[in-house]
């Protein structure tokens, strides 16, 4: 069966420790291509999150010039709250002959009891987590086998650690600062040119 990793988010904006998470589950063949999953009405993210047109848009401009990466528009198309376990069921009829490891930031391990329907999401996938900066590498190590004794299959990813966010580079935008190494340069254009995040809707610093 084809390894398929899928990252799923708000991407508000996508930046480029996405994309590292995206080549370190390929680089070191836990998938064979990773495809991007930017969410039309996620259910925990609601305050400053632009249309989700935009953020297509940004995510087929990140990976354009990747390997084995695409943008999959499965959760932009559909109405209503997206959950993920209603994807990962779609996704699942839609192509039965591949195996779906999810790729999520430490933090997201440490909150997936939040999840809609978490049991059955672990059953349709496995899960590749990367650590952040900072985190608690002790608790996250315990929730994994919290999971791992409910039937979770959860392996952690070599990945270079990033101390970037959406979060982060939308302050930086709301205070007029550069991106650079923040984000892929094209994604930075059309945030610049289409008025997003605070700025202006020009290429002005």
């Amino acid at each position: 069966m084809r390894q398929i990793g899928l990252m799923g988010g708000s991407f508000n904006p996508i930046h480029c420790g996405h994309l590292n998470m995206g080549r370190a589950a390929l680089e070191c063949g836990a998938v064979e291509q990773v495809l991007f999953l930017p969410s039309g009405n996620p259910p925990h993210k609601r305050a400053g999150l632009e249309d989700k047109m935009h953020r297509l848009a940004m995510a087929r401009l990140a990976v354009a010039g990747e390997k084995d990466m695409d943008v999959c528009t499965e959760e932009i198309e559909r109405e209503g709250v997206i959950y993920t376990v209603d994807t990962l069921t779609i996704l699942q009829k839609k192509m039965p002959d591949c195996r779906f490891r999810y790729l999520i930031g430490a933090d997201t391990l440490c909150a997936l009891h939040t999840w809609r329907r978490p049991e059955d999401v672990i059953r349709l996938c496995e899960l590749l987590v990367v650590m952040r900066p900072g985190e608690d590498e002790t608790r996250i190590l315990a929730d994994a086998e919290s999971w791992r004794a409910r039937g979770a299959q959860i392996d952690f990813l070599p990945a270079k650690r990033m101390d970037v966010s959406s979060t982060l580079i939308r302050a930086r935008l709301a205070q007029g600062q550069a991106l650079e190494g923040l984000v892929p340069g094209p994604v930075e254009t059309y945030i610049r040119t289409h008025g997003l995040y605070g700025t202006h809707g020009d290429m002005a610093r």
